[in-house]
């Protein structure tokens, strides 16, 4: 059959979906058509409109079930194959794959999941069989996309043994946990995809819980993975994702420029997915810690390689009494091999500056920028939270530099962009983690070299030397003095609190640094920001914070500092004074020049130039969400407003 017939009869089936009802299973020839006739994915995804999906939802439910049996039935029967696969085969696993990733959404997009609890989650078992003994649809789906994972034939290399066919949990590339690096052809890694496809689908059910619900809502295609998965499966899918990652290079062939316009990257998109699959991974949600029934199956026989990188602890490892929350998550913390983490801290540093290197070009478009650095940071952030051991090493490294750089540059870019509002939230929290470590704070006593970073340093006014804290303080004088219409107004009391915590450790401000500090603290002094909102006189006291810190531990270098302190003195002078009778008054007159100027008036408007009112210069949240931006991120250990390092930073 052509390529037009095979579609042609495709669309037809997908008709006959919903204008029949009651198809029965048995008709082998008719259901077998959805996974024999598509070629491609984009055939899959093309030809099954979203419209046909719910009038067979809505219309004929039953066949929807029929169908949803017969992909699981067939990817079933082929992982039961102990014999090498054939072609048929390999478009079989592939046609069901993405049929289901394809249905799915709908499924759970229908309100208060009834439909996802009925199809996958509902025990139908004989009257004499136990419920545990059946295993539902759901449970059934997740342990044949993790097999399809690591299927010899499919997604590895074909066995030399005959009789070694099916399923082998071998870690796709060396590093973590693997010390060998298994031939993988183009077939392979495409298959991978596809598959990991279909898992970040059956992960993806938290997207579909409203807001207010999502905290108490289970997950449980999340929760079927990351507490009922066996150890060795497990740790063989966290290794595989994460060593496919880090050992991502997004430049290539460095030395040909525009080298990406004449190869295409298959690598990206597979890299991409393996991110994306390993930060769901991490952020699935457990209520509770369930009580492990089965040691013996968290006991299995693990490789060498594998105990060295996750059994520093026997009994941590263990779960300390058989209780274990997210697995990924406890894995990830148990990682402690200083090669393991120059591996991860390389593959992010890579992929980060990757937007700096293309922006930093003197040909326009030569190197390629790829687009997976939202990903990295996040599985970044993970790592720093899970891992202090890992956080640790990352702080001891100069690489952190250059990353702190392209921090600065995304959340610089995020100013005037509402879209980008969440990559600059992830940076902040990323920048407020590390603050929290000192030799972060010492690492920002190296001098900074704008060839490292260039397109960082042009967006930050008048900074054309000094060391890296120069660069930080700087960076955070320009977000938080950004308009307050901008995005990033909700994130000043966070990039603040993070020049608070690295305050300690600068050695010598330029004086730029110190003139713009001082500028800041005259605004957030004013009597009538203080007053203009409850949150905003923890803007000065951060400011305060600073102060104090370089006066009390790094005095000797930071003459520059000093002598700017002293020559704002009344400002310290009149903030000592503050009555609140006073400070509600300047609030008041600055706003009734402010609605004469809207009226047009003329003395209003020259008025309007004194010092007096131009105290509200600087961006400032006009309501309490400072607070509560941070507060939201909490689960970093400290973003919550109030105690800002680990040292004491009061409200």
């Amino acid at each position: 059959m052509g390529a037009t017939e095979s579609k042609l009869a495709f669309r037809k089936n997908v008709f006959q979906l919903w204008e029949q009802r009651n198809i029965p299973a048995s008709q082998e020839e008719y259901w077998s058509n959805f996974y024999k006739l598509p070629e491609t994915a984009e055939d899959v995804f093309n030809l099954f409109a979203p419209k046909d999906i719910r009038k067979v939802r809505d219309d004929a439910p039953e066949n929807l079930e029929t169908l949803l049996d017969t992909a699981i039935q067939r990817l079933t029967t082929i992982s039961a194959k102990r014999t090498k696969l054939v072609a048929d085969d390999a478009r079989d696993i592939l046609n069901n794959a993405r049929i289901l990733t394809r249905i799915l959404p709908y499924v759970f997009e229908v309100e208060n999941g009834r439909l996802d609890e009925r199809l996958f989650w509902e025990r139908k078992g004989k009257e004499n069989t136990s419920a545990e003994a059946v295993k539902t649809r759901g449970e059934t789906l997740v342990g044949l996309t993790v097999e399809l994972l690591f299927f010899q034939g499919f997604t590895l290399p074909d066995s030399t043994d005959p009789a070694n066919a099916g399923p082998q949990y071998a870690i796709w590339q060396q590093g973590v946990g693997a010390s060998t690096n298994p031939p993988s052809t183009a077939q392979h890694i495409s298959n991978r995809t596809e598959i990991l496809r279909l898992l970040l689908t059956l992960l993806s059910r938290t997207i579909y819980y409203p807001p207010a619900e999502l905290l108490k809502s289970e997950n449980k295609w999340g929760l079927e993975i990351v507490t009922k998965l066996d150890k060795k499966p497990l740790l063989s899918l966290l290794c595989s994702l994460l060593n496919t990652a880090m050992h991502y290079d997004p430049v290539g062939w460095k030395l040909l420029p525009y080298n990406h316009l004449l190869f295409a990257d298959a690598q990206e998109q597979h890299v991409a997915i393996c991110l994306q699959t390993l930060t769901a991974l991490l952020d699935v949600y457990v209520p509770s810690a369930p009580s492990s029934d089965d040691k013996g199956k968290d006991a299995a026989a693990l490789g060498s390689t594998e105990s060295l990188a996750f059994s520093p602890d026997q009994k941590a490892e263990d779960g300390q009494g058989g209780e274990m929350g997210n697995k990924f998550c406890v894995y990830l913390s148990k990682l402690h091999r200083t090669q393991d983490f120059g591996l991860i801290l390389d593959g992010v540093w890579r992929i980060v500056k990757n937007p700096l290197d293309s922006a930093n070009t003197y040909l326009p478009g030569s190197q390629k920028r790829v687009s997976i650095h939202v990903e990295t940071l996040s599985l970044f952030w993970k790592l720093l939270e899970h891992n202090e051991k890992f956080a640790a090493y990352v702080v001891e490294s100069e690489k952190i530099l250059v990353i702190t750089g392209a921090l600065v540059y995304f959340a610089l870019q995020a100013r005037t962009d509402p879209a980008q509002i969440g990559l600059a939230r992830l940076s902040a929290f990323i920048l407020h983690i590390l603050s929290q470590y000192r030799n972060f704070g010492v690492q920002l006593n190296t001098n900074f070299d704008t060839a490292t970073v260039g397109p960082v340093a042009k967006q930050i006014p008048l900074f054309s030397a000094g060391c890296w804290g120069d660069f930080l303080l700087l960076a955070i004088y320009t977000l938080v003095t950004t308009p307050t219409r901008s995005p990033l107004s909700t994130l000043q009391e966070t990039f603040l609190i993070v020049m608070t915590n690295v305050s300690p450790y600068i050695k010598s401000l330029t004086v730029t640094t110190s003139n713009k500090l001082l500028s800041l603290f005259s605004s957030f002094s004013s009597p009538a920001f203080l007053v203009a909102s409850e949150g905003n006189h923890k803007m000065c006291f951060y400011l305060l914070e600073v102060f104090n810190n370089v006066l009390g531990y790094q005095v000797a270098g930071n003459t520059q500092l000093i002598y700017s302190i002293i020559r704002h003195k009344t400002k310290f002078v009149e903030l000592q004074e503050l009555s609140f009778e006073g400070a509600v008054t300047e609030l008041q007159r600055i706003r009734n020049l402010k609605a004469q100027i809207r009226q047009g008036g003329g003395a209003a408007a020259g008025a309007a130039k004194s010092p007096s009112s131009t105290d509200l210069t600087p961006a400032s949240p006009t309501t309490p969400e400072g607070g509560e931006s941070i507060s939201r991120g909490a689960s970093t250990g400290s973003l919550d407003g109030e105690d800002g390092r680990r040292g004491s930073i009061g409200s």
